[in-house]
């Protein structure tokens, strides 16, 4: 598969992007094994092909790891000036909870695209176009569904109306200061899960058929929805309370409830797209 070179005049001048790790790589690489577990044979086949035999989870964070490639891969141009279109890792929800167009641009009446946006547009590209896409934009629009999907089910990846942070405030957790935010990076998933993401995994992948078939019912719109008004407690949590252990017992189960619907509605949206 052909790979763009970056120069590294080009990485610096991308690399403002904000620092947003949804889930940590525990966490999208769980999403990912659990979607995996979930492709129909066709899909598994295709996304075999078009990955070049490389497994989804392989390119879980990579919207993470490498920001000014896919920069590149999605066709931003840096000779066009200042960059009004960051990586989509996030979402808004209005005061009645439906998802907004996009994220306002601080400062502006400018709305970026969200990362519900980005998950719809991508699939329409590789289900209706995917032989006119060229091998950098095709792996891009892959990577970007499987790890988007991920990110628009982290509690910490909403904003709610008067409070758009998404925790980026500190508290005391265990006893050392640390940005609200990283905690539902990373944290609420690593600390109770000492595991391979194969474990964690198997662990999680426990709901039923029909179960199954209920979460993955409606579109990446209702599942914005549903996923912020699951989320918003979390803001229970105010700028340098201390948590600990019953922070963990209290919001453990909202992580892996998230977790394992966002790897079935992966799943979902690739047999979507692929499957047929």
């Amino acid at each position: 598969m052909k790979r763009p070179i970056l120069l590294l005049a080009l990485a610096a001048t991308l690399c403002a992007t904000q620092n947003l790790f949804a889930w940590g790589r525990l966490g999208h690489a769980t999403v990912a094994r659990i979607a995996e577990e979930h492709l129909t044979k066709k899909a598994r086949a295709n996304l075999d092909k078009w990955l070049d035999g490389e497994s989804i989870v392989y390119y879980a964070s990579w919207l993470d790891d490498y920001k000014p490639q896919m920069l590149v891969d999605l066709g931003y141009d840096p000779a066009k000036g200042d960059r009004m279109h960051q990586l989509p890792h996030t979402f808004s929800v209005d005061a009645e909870g439906e998802v907004v167009p996009g994220n306002r641009w601080p400062g502006t009446d400018k709305y970026l695209a969200n990362c519900l946006y980005y998950i719809e547009e991508s699939a329409d590209m590789l289900k209706n176009r995917i032989r006119e896409l060229d091998d950098s934009t095709r792996l891009a629009r892959i990577q970007l569904i499987v790890h988007c999907v991920g990110d628009m089910h982290c509690p910490a990846h909403i904003r709610y109306p008067g409070n758009t942070t998404i925790g980026y405030y500190k508290v005391d957790y265990f006893g050392r200061e640390m940005r609200y935010h990283t905690i539902w990076d990373s944290e609420i998933v690593q600390r109770p899960h000492p595991w391979s993401f194969t474990d964690l995994a198997w662990l999680l992948d426990r709901y039923t058929e029909a179960e199954r078939a209920e979460i993955t019912s409606g579109t990446v719109y209702d599942w914005g929805r549903e996923s912020a008004a699951a989320s918003k407690c979390i803001y229970d949590v105010q700028p340098g309370e201390s948590i600990a252990h019953d922070f963990i017992k209290k919001y453990k189960p909202l992580a892996e409830s998230q977790i394992a619907k966002a790897g079935y509605r992966l799943a979902a949206v690739l047999n979507d797209v692929f499957g047929k």
